[in-house]
């Protein structure tokens, strides 16, 4: 039996249409929705069509992603014993494979090296090689993963590495997995949970690995961020990736982190004058 948690925040449109996807899917026994203290009309929409398979859960404070999706995973493996197989899903994904499920059970079941798998993702119906998978961050990588260009040049020189890290959007797996690595880290708020899980199933000496003849579809809004938004973001993302440098790469931490600190400072004022040299035109 197969349970799915959502984890909501202000997003209950989308959750709606995603509900419509998995209606039909006999696999799907429970789907656990979890609401991050929207503070919109969040709950009063979903409490119009719970029912034996879909409950909610209310949170009172929204302590982020990692948090919110434990609450409604430990919710699942304590109340239903006969859930084998947990996924995490996005609000902003859209599924039309009706099998999709029994594809990734066989596939786990079959590969023992499988810690956690997803589907190919598209992004807005596009394939998106960069967005697929990467490298988990090692040594000096993050160094590289700070700023724009840098990125860049880090993704030329490590096409041929390893890609063991996949995106957050759609996870899939065996619930005693998730139980062995004592469940997602929620050191952080937002980012960087996927390179998290993939230190954390490294050590059981499992992988995430990307089942790629199934797919799913992450749609992504094309509007611009306001520059306080997108100043706000970019603080959740290099706190989270301090986090993992003191915790899981704490080998290189005493260099790493006094740089990071330094480019995230020349990130800001890349955010600042890029927003305001858009809004110039």
């Amino acid at each position: 039996m197969i349970g799915i948690v959502i984890l909501n925040y202000k997003s209950s449109k989308l959750i709606l249409k995603l509900l419509k996807d998995l209606e039909d899917i006999k696999e799907v026994k429970k789907i656990i929705i979890v609401d991050n203290n929207s503070q919109d009309d969040s709950v009063e929409t979903f409490r119009k069509v719970i029912n034996k398979k879909i409950i909610l859960i209310e949170n009172k404070e929204n302590r982020g992603y990692a948090s919110g999706n434990n609450i409604g995973i430990k919710y699942l493996i304590n109340n239903f014993k006969k859930i084998n197989y947990i996924t995490i899903l996005n609000p902003d994904i859209e599924i039309s494979n009706k099998n999709i499920f029994i594809i990734l059970k066989n596939f786990l079941e079959k590969n023992k090296e499988a810690g956690i798998i997803a589907p190919l993702m598209f992004l807005n119906g596009k394939y998106l090689e960069s967005l697929i998978s990467w490298k988990m961050p090692e040594k000096f990588d993050n160094l590289f993963n700070c700023l724009g260009i840098t990125k860049k040049i880090e993704n030329i020189f490590q096409r041929k590495k390893e890609k063991n890290v996949i995106p957050g959007s759609f996870l899939f797996f065996k619930k005693e997995i998730i139980e062995n690595i004592n469940y997602l880290d929620e050191g952080t708020f937002l980012y960087y949970e996927e390179n998290i899980l993939a230190q954390k199933l490294k050590k059981i000496k499992k992988k995430m690995l990307i089942v790629s003849n199934i797919n799913y579809n992450h749609v992504h809004s094309s509007e611009r961020k306001k520059l306080k938004n997108k100043l706000f973001h970019n603080n959740i993302y290099f706190n989270s990736m301090i986090y993992y440098e003191k915790k899981y790469n704490q080998k290189y931490s005493k260099i790493t982190i006094p740089i990071i600190k330094i480019l995230f400072l020349i990130r800001k004022i890349e955010i600042f004058f890029k927003s305001y040299f858009y809004d110039l035109r």
